[in-house]
């Protein structure tokens, strides 16, 4: 079910798209001059690189001859909710990071595959701890270490908030079995990070899958991934690939659908579904070893 009432990221998404569609062939220095706007003004709108004014849209729709009030509302609505000020706008993060966590809470499908670690929506606060200060190579209590887990926690808060309100999302990750068995944090901290994947396992509209040592190549090894997908429009896709360096954010549809063709063979590995449940009873006893 389509929630008819999107959050930022989608409404800007489906504005610029619509209004691109408006413009057709219209050449767009035409467009901007019409509108007394400069032409970079009209392509940031159209690439959804900025929010554009409720008045603007309509003084647009109407150049375009959108005649129909309740098209014209809709586009207004759009304009209003892209425009809503959310928690994640007030943080200094990289661009596409930004964009990426927007996006994320407006999706109505999550992916996530992951070969190294437990997934960021999955994690437990300690293993969070653990695998952020391994990863920026800093202590557990150095600010920036704590600066990512909290933002970290505030992604897993909004979606567990999303999962119990009226149109929840679905959440998918395929995870390598390695994860499961590298005892990040101690064993401590990954004996309750295993219990907490059961229980997560458990909730409605999750699902696990683990991905066995003895499967041997799979077309997840080119590297882990997350993918937003959203009910309102299969073209909107967005992937999302972190790195030590820099982050990446790729909304091009024919590099999406490469990642969600990847991502449903790595799910198609385990038709019975209990590939969790076999792993995790193995790294229970790896730990007590």
């Amino acid at each position: 079910m389509t929630d008819p009432n999107p959050g930022p990221a989608i409404a800007r998404a489906l504005l610029s798209k619509d209004l691109r569609t408006l413009r057709d062939e219209s050449p767009a220095a035409a467009v901007a001059k019409a509108m007394h706007w400069s032409l970079s003004k009209l392509n940031r709108i159209e690439n959804g690189k900025v929010t554009i004014q409720p008045v603007e849209v309509e003084a647009l729709a109407r150049h375009y001859g959108v005649a129909d009030d309740g098209e014209l509302r809709r586009l207004i609505q759009l304009s209003v909710a892209s425009r809503q000020r959310m928690w994640w706008r007030d943080e200094h993060f990289d661009e596409d990071f930004t964009n990426y966590i927007a996006f994320q809470h407006d999706a109505s499908h999550l992916y996530s595959y992951q070969a190294t670690f437990v997934p960021a929506l999955l994690q437990t606060p300690e293993y969070a701890f653990a695998v952020t200060s391994s990863v920026l190579r800093r202590p557990a209590r150095d600010r920036q270490v704590r600066n990512v887990v909290d933002v970290r926690l505030k992604r897993q808060e909004t979606v567990l908030e999303r999962m119990r309100g009226e149109f929840p999302p679905q959440l998918s990750f395929a995870i390598d079995e390695a994860v499961l068995l590298r005892p990040v944090g101690g064993d401590d901290v990954m004996a309750a990070q295993l219990d907490h994947l059961a229980e997560m396992a458990t909730r409605a509209h999750v699902r696990i899958v683990v991905l066995p040592l003895r499967l041997g190549v799979h077309p997840g090894l080119g590297g882990p991934f997350e993918l937003l997908t959203f009910s309102e429009d299969a073209d909107l896709d967005v992937v999302f690939i972190e790195t030590p360096a820099s982050d990446f954010l790729l909304t091009d549809t024919e590099d999406t659908a490469t990642f969600r063709d990847i991502m449903d063979e790595l799910l198609a590995t385990d038709p019975a579904g209990d590939s969790l449940h076999r792993a995790l009873t193995a790294a229970k006893a790896a730990l007590r070893q």
